[in-house]
């Protein structure tokens, strides 16, 4: 993980400990990640989100170094946990909030059900779009293969790399090395099997998980949909759909990119969300640059 980063805990009643870095200043920017990593997906975003944001990105239950009851987890854990933490940090309201693959399922959740809390919304490559997700996923829900599918070895990272990554080479060796740690967590390889039992079956995503489509045309925070043309994980037609049917949602796709543009091309996804960001608070900022 980067220097500069301040690494901070905070014990929440429904889950426990909770791990989360902060840095920077400015506005409140929560970053939540995706099903069975950590806050280490955020590596390549956090200096320059820090630049002019104060930027909060927690481990979700379960994952990383975030404590990991023995519960099931699934959708609502994560839309309880999130207004919990916030309060806990003191963050009312003015949040943008960005989630990548389930955590963007959180995040879309959360701002539909408690709008008055966030100013905008970024969402990479998020989950509840439609129901298609990749093989691996849908076979790791089945209960004779999920298990030993999951073992993790020296060929199970390499594999897992290679269906996030296009260019497996846009993996900083350190995140790598994060990544095998938390991955290596029995508890958190639990948590992980246990999220795509209950939220996945062979067909794809439960449909009761699907975001209904009246509920995205009703969005009521700016918002930005990134995604990666060659994602593996869950098919960019999901983004295509978005663009066509949800005209105030702002989408870019990003070229020879997987399931983390974040990471894997990280300084066009930064300009991107930080010029998307000046414009959802540039109106509030002006007068105190004009009072300086």
């Amino acid at each position: 993980m980067e220097s500069g980063l301040s690494h901070q805990y905070v014990n929440l009643e429904s889950t426990g400990s909770v791990h989360y870095v902060k840095a920077g200043q400015g506005p409140p920017l929560v970053l939540l990640h995706g099903l069975g990593v950590s806050v280490a997906t955020w590596h390549n975003n956090f200096s320059a989100f820090a630049s002019r944001y104060t930027v909060y990105a927690p481990d979700l239950p379960g994952h990383g170094d975030t404590d990991k009851p023995d519960i099931p987890y699934g959708l609502d854990v994560g839309v309880e946990f999130l207004p919990e933490f916030l309060d806990a940090l003191g963050l009312d309201g003015n949040v943008t909030l960005m989630g990548n693959s389930a955590g963007g399922m959180v995040a879309v959740a959360s701002v539909l059900k408690q709008p008055e809390r966030f100013r905008a919304l970024v969402l990479i490559s998020p989950v509840g779009l439609g129901r298609e997700l990749g093989l691996p996923i849908r076979l790791a829900s089945l209960p004779l293969i999920g298990k030993p599918l999951h073992k993790l070895d020296g060929k199970s990272k390499t594999r897992f790399v290679q269906r996030i990554f296009h260019d497996e080479s846009a993996l900083p060796p350190e995140v790598h090395r994060e990544l095998i740690r938390v991955r290596s967590i029995p508890e958190a390889r639990r948590t992980e099997l246990g999220v795509i039992r209950r939220n996945v079956t062979f067909r794809g995503l439960r449909k009761s998980l699907v975001i209904p489509q009246h509920d995205l045309l009703n969005l009521e925070v700016p918002t930005l949909l990134v995604w990666g043309k060659q994602d593996n994980i869950i098919p960019v037609k999901h983004a295509l759909h978005a663009a066509e049917r949800y005209p105030a949602m702002e989408v870019r796709i990003f070229q020879d990119c997987g399931h983390w543009p974040q990471m894997e091309q990280s300084e066009v996804f930064n300009e991107a969300v930080l010029t998307f960001l000046d414009r959802v608070y540039g109106a509030e900022r002006e007068p105190a640059l004009s009072d300086s």
